[in-house]
């Protein structure tokens, strides 16, 4: 549709916030070209209507009065080629999205011009950013590794043989490369559970920190964790989808939703849905879809010995609760969604699914026996001098869980294996050994063990 321009005092209010440079993040085009020898100097800029002007033009289904959208809030200062764009990705470019960009771009424009924003007399603000990583504050010690007379996809094999320990929580697992069994549990034990499938004569133990140095050793030892997570999420009633990498809630029953309580930034206990029917807001009639609430649950190494848990918000969606929707039209509801989640709901989310993972403790963690896994639940923080976003006033502080009884029993019984080792420069292996194009992040054919 022809685009139409807006009075000349809401066109030059929009033009002087935004100091004539396109507001697209990234993009910083100087809107004035300077004259040439046969040319005079040339303004290359548009306006956009955020709510288009015409009810059947982009994002002019919004409910606004046809005065106000021509009004210096509704619009914002483009170049054409990101005029364009946003036209043309329309639910790309909500309304929400254009609002923040614009309120975003102007606000630097604000604080750049103001006579407080000289290099040396600039009042900055200081923050702390929270990001969506927890410390590992426990690590298995050592890496144990056996021959064993399985391949590397007898996984489930294996399994069935195991002696699983009766009325404890710890989490058995393995990875089997090259005819060797590999364990965070003491393989050396005439009574362990993996006894069965392996030679006990013949066990060799790894320093982590000497194993993970290799790539190969980083990725059986990040293959591992990973393992134990699918174990570990698996008791908590979350499936994982091997395609996208993810752990998401599953229907406890055919067609019915799934609440669940937990506290919120605010330390308020709340239910929300996390698997759920989209409905049309007039009728009330299923749309064909379920949203179930998902993440990404990685482990990283963030240095030569500390370890991270990141969560990545996502979601998973279904046709009826169970058969995952076809990706062609997963996109746009997804995209969608993720235009609309600022810092905010972003960090909401992530809070959610740290207090599901903890059950709203302190810390939560991995048994192997004589060793641990500890994740604490306290998001690591940065503090950053900035001059900050105008409008971006809403603070969240790093809330911690508070210790009880059972939580510091917990923490007492926390194990590294230190005291059962034994190390001695003559039988600590290396883990230089192995060498193969492993790259198994995930474990497809997880299934819980009896």
């Amino acid at each position: 549709m022809p685009r139409t321009k807006p009075p000349d005092k809401e066109w030059k209010i929009v033009l002087a916030r935004s100091g004539g440079v396109c507001a697209f993040p990234g993009c910083g085009e100087n809107l004035t070209k300077p004259g040439t020898g046969q040319d005079e100097a040339a303004f290359i800029g548009e306006v956009a209507h955020i709510v288009s002007d015409s009810r059947q033009g982009p994002r002019g289904d919004v409910e606004l009065s046809d005065e106000d959208r021509d009004k210096h809030p509704n619009l914002v200062l483009f170049c054409q080629n990101c005029h364009d764009r946003v036209d043309k990705q329309p639910r790309t470019f909500s309304v929400p999205v254009l609002k923040r960009i614009k309120e975003q771009h102007e606000g630097r424009i604000a604080t750049l011009a103001s006579p407080a924003a000289s290099v040396d007399g600039m009042e900055l603000k200081q923050e702390r950013i929270l990001s969506s990583l927890l410390p590992v504050t426990h690590l298995p010690r050592a890496m144990f590794a056996a021959p064993c007379g399985y391949g590397d996809h007898q996984d489930q094999v294996i399994k069935q043989q195991l002696n699983y320990p009766k009325d404890t929580d710890q989490i058995i697992r393995f990875l089997v490369r090259e005819k060797t069994l590999f364990s965070f549990h003491d393989l050396r034990h005439p009574d362990g559970p993996f006894v069965p499938v392996i030679d006990v004569t013949k066990v060799e133990k790894y320093r982590s920190e000497k194993f993970w140095t290799t790539a190969e050793g980083h990725r059986r030892f990040v293959t591992l964790l990973n393992r134990a997570m699918y174990k570990y999420t698996d008791r908590l009633g979350l499936r994982f989808d091997p395609t996208h990498r993810r752990f998401y809630f599953p229907v406890r029953k055919p067609g019915e939703e799934r609440p669940i309580k937990y506290r919120s930034l605010n330390r308020q206990t709340q239910t929300r849905l996390v698997a759920w029917e989209e409905k049309k807001k007039k009728t009330g009639e299923g749309k064909g879809f379920w949203w179930h609430l998902a993440a990404g649950l990685r482990f990283y190494r963030m240095a030569d010995d500390q370890w991270c848990l990141s969560i990545r918000p996502e979601r998973h969606l279904t046709t009826n609760g169970e058969i995952p929707l076809p990706p062609e039209k997963i996109g746009r509801k997804v995209t969608r969604l993720k235009a609309n989640m600022f810092n905010d709901k972003y960090l909401s989310e992530v809070n959610f699914w740290r207090d599901f993972l903890s059950k709203g403790s302190p810390r939560f963690s991995f048994d192997f026996g004589s060793q641990s896994l500890v994740i604490s639940t306290d998001f690591l923080a940065f503090d950053v001098s900035s001059p900050g976003i105008p409008g971006d006033e809403i603070e969240f502080r790093n809330q911690f869980y508070e210790e009880d009884l059972f939580s510091l029993a917990a923490r007492n019984s926390f194990k590294e294996g230190e005291e059962d080792l034994d190390w001695d420069d003559e039988d600590d292996a290396d883990g230089e050994s192995a060498d193969s194009d492993d790259t198994d992040y995930s474990d497809p054919d997880e299934t819980p063990a009896p």
